[in-house]
């Protein structure tokens, strides 16, 4: 249990939000981690797609993000968790798509928590 809420305290400490602007691809940095999102209308939904880049060397899973809508003056007004699908090799990416209530002027997403599943030497996956 303590090891858990240290892996979590560690992982709060490092990751610092990721903001995206409604419409547009945007790439941005976070701790370990690197986004490429972008808002979606699809037969889904509305919502925010894109990948998760895992700059670490461990393999990871059960990646939980959280995708926070901001308006134009920087309030977050709305908050939406999702998974990203299977694992992230160490240096490589996945994709994700969180569902969310409404249109928003931007999103900022966080990795609210992970499962290390091994060490691996990171291949780092374009762009």
């Amino acid at each position: 249990m303590k090891q858990s809420m240290l892996t979590l305290a560690m992982v709060t400490a490092i990751l610092a939000p990721t903001v995206v602007t409604a419409q547009t691809s945007t790439t941005s940095t976070q701790g370990e981690f690197r986004f490429d999102l972008e808002e979606a209308s699809s037969h889904r939904g509305h919502g925010v797609e894109g990948y998760v880049y895992n700059g670490s060397q461990w393999r990871i899973t059960n990646v939980r993000l959280r995708v926070e809508s901001v308006d134009p003056n920087g309030a977050v007004t709305n908050e939406a968790s999702g998974w990203v699908v299977g694992d992230v090799k160490a240096g490589g990416r996945a994709y994700f798509y969180v569902p969310v209530p409404s249109h928003a002027a931007s999103y900022r997403a966080t990795v609210q928590s992970f499962d290390r599943v091994m060490l691996e030497t990171p291949r780092t996956e374009a762009p």
